[in-house]
């Protein structure tokens, strides 16, 4: 069991990597739905005001869903016990890469 302490202690002191990695492959996941949402809202509008909400939205949006992404994942991952911790991160980490090859993202 020693291995298990020393493997989630190797993985704490990653975790903020670890949260941006995680919270990378959701955007990648949401972007096409955010993208088609943008499009409905902004399609009757002139390409300018199109090109200026994609900006604002590229920009603003998305660090702000970075930032909040990461913090909450990082704050979260920190409350895990040992093995919840390594499953967890494990388990995310594969369920988005099947959800990312079930899409033919990769």
């Amino acid at each position: 069991m020693i291995w298990l302490h020393s493997l989630a202690g190797l993985t704490r002191s990653h975790l903020r990597e670890i949260s941006i990695s995680l919270t990378a492959m959701i955007l990648v996941i949401l972007s096409p739905a955010i993208n088609t949402g943008m499009k409905s809202i902004a399609g009757p509008l002139h390409w300018l005001l199109r090109y200026g909400l994609f900006v604002l939205l590229a920009t603003v949006g998305g660090g702000l869903m970075t930032h909040f992404g990461v913090t909450l994942l990082d704050k979260g991952l920190r409350g895990l016990s040992d093995g919840q911790l390594l499953g967890g991160v494990a388990g995310a980490h594969l369920l988005i890469a099947w959800v990312l090859k079930r899409e033919n993202h990769i």
